[in-house]
C-alpha cells in the first residue's frame, strides 16, 4: 500500500504541474472492435451420450463471443517544459453471448459447481454470459527522440479496473426447468509501465507499437445460485443451492499489445489518425468454482481493431 500510494503521490504532482504550466491539450477517442475469450475455461455443461452400445461420450460444452464495440477516451497535458507528459483515459468495454444444447438423446450436466452440487441430470439447457470490463489509467510519459525518423516514449502510471460477469443458466429435465445465476465480479489498481515506439516510414505516416504492463492487486466476489422448483405435485421438492466467495489476490498480471499505423495528414493538423490490431490479456480472471477444480483459474483476453482519433486543442 505504501508502494501504491508513492505512485499516487507522484502522478498527482505530475498532473498538477503539468495543468499549471500546460501548453498543448490533446484529447482521443478510440473506437474498439474486440473479441473476448476465456477458453478453456469457460465450459458451462457436459454432454453426455452413448453413440452405440458400450460407448460413451463426454463433450463440454463452451462459450464463444462474436465481435463487440468499445470506447476509450482520453485526455493528454503537455508541460511547456516537454518534459513528462501526463495521459488520463478510460476504456469501456461491453460483450455478451449465448449458447443452447436442445433436448435430444443425451444427458447434460452443469459445470457450475452448485449445479453439479446438486445431483439433477438433464436433457437440454441454455446460457447468457455477459461481461462488461471498465478501466481507468493515469501514465506520466517522456518522449525521447533516438533518430530522425525514430521516437520512443517510456511511460509509468496507475491503473484501475473492474471486470464484471454475469451468467444465467436454463437447465431444461422436462418436468421441470431450474435455473442458476452466477457473478464474477473483479476490481483491482496497481502500478503500471509502458512503452511506445513510433517510426516515421514515409512523410505523414508512421508505424507505432506499444507495449504495456500493469501488475495488480485485485478482489474477486463469485457468488453461484442454483434454484430447482417443486413438480410433480410435490414429489420433487424446491431447492436453492448457494456457493460464495471472497479471494483477494495481489500479483495479477495484465499485458496490452498494440500495432498499427498514424497518419498526420495534413502536415501540422491539428487532427491524427491512427488503425492498428491491440491485444489486453488478463491473468486469472475467471474464478467460478467449478465440480473439476475449486476455484479455477481461467484468462480473459481482449483483440481486435482499434481505431483512434486525436486532436490537439
Amino acid at each position: 500500500m505504501k508502494k501504491l500510494f508513492k505512485y499516487i503521490l507522484f502522478l498527482s504532482m505530475s498532473l498538477h504541474f503539468t495543468i499549471a504550466n500546460a501548453s498543448g491539450i490533446s484529447m482521443f477517442a478510440d473506437i474498439l472492435n474486440w473479441r473476448a475469450s476465456e477458453q478453456t475455461a469457460s465450459s458451462w455443461s457436459s454432454d453426455i451420450t452413448t453413440p452405440q452400445p458400450g460407448d460413451v461420450t463426454f463433450s463440454p460444452e463452451n462459450i464463444n463471443f462474436d465481435s463487440s464495440r468499445g470506447l476509450r477516451l482520453g485526455v493528454i497535458y503537455e508541460p511547456a517544459s516537454h518534459f513528462w507528459d501526463t495521459t488520463l483515459y478510460w476504456t469501456y468495454f461491453p460483450t455478451k453471448t449465448t449458447s443452447s444444447v436442445a433436448r435430444g438423446a443425451q444427458i447434460l450436466v452443469p459445470e457450475f459447481f452448485s449445479g453439479f452440487l446438486s445431483g439433477n441430470f438433464f436433457f437440454g439447457g441454455s446460457i447468457n454470459w455477459q461481461i462488461v470490463m471498465n478501466t481507468i489509467d493515469l501514465e506520466a510519459s517522456h518522449q525521447f527522440k533516438l533518430t530522425d525518423s525514430l521516437k520512443i516514449r517510456p511511460a509509468i502510471g496507475i491503473k484501475g479496473a473492474t471486470i464484471n460477469q454475469t451468467i444465467n443458466a436454463t437447465w431444461d429435465a422436462y418436468i421441470y426447468a431450474a435455473t442458476e445465476k452466477l457473478q464474477n465480479n473483479f476490481s483491482g489498481a496497481g502500478p503500471s509501465l509502458g512503452l511506445t515506439a513510433t517510426w516515421n516510414i514515409y512523410d505523414s505516416f508512421n508505424l507505432i507499437g506499444r507495449f504495456s504492463t500493469a501488475y495488480m492487486w485485485g478482489n474477486w466476489k463469485v457468488n453461484d445460485t442454483y434454484t430447482r422448483p417443486s413438480a410433480l405435485f410435490g414429489l420433487i421438492t424446491p431447492t436453492t443451492i448457494n456457493t460464495t466467495m471472497n479471494n483477494a489476490k495481489l500479483g495479477t498480471m495484465v499485458f496490452d499489445y498494440f500495432i498499427g499505423l498514424e497518419l498526420l495528414h495534413p502536415k501540422k493538423s491539428r487532427y491524427s489518425f491512427n488503425i492498428g490490431y491491440e491485444m489486453q490479456s488478463w491473468s486469472n480472471q475467471l474464478r467460478l468454482p467449478t465440480f473439476q477444480q475449486l476455484p479455477e483459474h481461467g484468462d480473459l483476453t481482449f483483440q481486435g481493431a482499434t481505431c483512434r482519433l486525436q486532436i490537439d486543442l
